[in-house]
């Protein structure tokens, strides 16, 4: 442990305090440094101070509170809604017989598959059970609201659409997240633009539960069926790129950038492309859509590597 202490005193710490970098208290709380980064500069999880040299310098005590935190988000809570819990909240909720958490979403699942998957995962989430969207359209009066509603269908169809997107607005749901094995893309297509989250089987219940506790804001981030913002990287800019050395015995920027630059292609080409036919349509809308998330995900990657390395483009 002697080989983790900062020598630096903080500007607002008194010297007696030991205080470890952040590479080091990432480790210890089982985090990677960019979730750590993620969680004190979005989330407010920690508040360290910083030494004389302006490196970040972190107490045992937000060691322990970081890994109170990812216990819990491993556990099923959202990040956001744990966050600025105090010690005694956090420990009363990993005791595993918690008080009522104001803001814990409440999930319906619709399917005992479902159910199956996600068992242990949520385990601290009210949730419900229904056998099909008959059952819960007959329960629906006594059942109350709902925060999440995740569904899961055979197949996709239109009728099966209108009865679920009516439920969803009885049970005042802020998010749906249906799995399907089977189904038009323009149905799917129609589902997406309400706001819905669609995964085709299979799906791991390590994956369902991610969905489950995402925010939104994370899930415009990470959800393949939205829309993407604009480009971050000009043409010039990965052209660079593609030509700037690595500091690390790799060459992940330049191969980053040419991902990139094949995307940004292929995402102008299926917006462009020759429709014989409205299903056509559908699917080249797809694509697109498709390759836009993609774009915008390594898009950050590539933005990450480029802060890390200190590149100059």
């Amino acid at each position: 442990m002697t080989a983790l202490v900062e020598t630096d005193t903080p500007t607002d710490e008194p010297a007696t305090i030991t205080l470890i970098r952040s590479g080091a208290a990432a480790r210890l709380a089982g985090l990677s440094p960019s979730t750590l980064r993620i969680w004190e500069h979005r989330y407010g999880v920690v508040a360290p101070p910083k030494t004389a040299s302006g490196q970040r310098a972190y107490s045992m005590d937000d060691v322990e509170r970081l890994r109170l935190v990812k216990g819990l988000t491993v556990e099923g809570y959202a990040i956001g809604t744990i966050a600025h819990l105090d010690a005694d909240a956090l420990l009363e909720l990993s005791s595993g017989n918690p008080a009522p958490l104001p803001g814990l979403q409440r999930v319906f699942l619709i399917g005992e598959t479902l159910a199956r998957k996600l068992e242990g995962r949520l385990r601290h989430a009210p949730t419900a059970v229904f056998d099909d969207l008959g059952h819960l359209e007959r329960e629906a009066t006594s059942s109350g609201t709902a925060d999440v509603l995740v569904v899961r269908v055979l197949s996709l169809h239109e009728s099966m659409a209108e009865q679920l997107l009516k439920l969803r607005d009885a049970l005042q749901v802020q998010k749906t997240i249906i799995v399907y094995a089977f189904g038009r893309e323009a149905v799917a297509e129609g589902l997406r633009s309400t706001g819905a989250t669609l995964r085709r089987e299979p799906i791991s219940g390590q994956e369902l539960a991610r969905l489950i506790a995402l925010t939104d804001s994370d899930e415009a981030c990470a959800g393949l069926g939205t829309q993407s913002s604009n480009r971050r990287f000009s043409d010039t800019q990965l052209v660079a790129l593609t030509e700037v050395p690595s500091t690390v015995d790799c060459e992940c920027p330049r191969h980053l950038a040419e991902i990139v630059t094949l995307l940004v292609g292929f995402e102008s080409y299926s917006a462009e492309c020759t429709n014989r036919n409205n299903d056509d349509a559908a699917l080249h809308r797809h694509l697109h859509e498709v390759t836009t998330a993609a774009r915008t995900l390594l898009e950050a990657a590539l933005m990450r590597l480029v802060a890390e390395e200190g590149l100059v483009i």
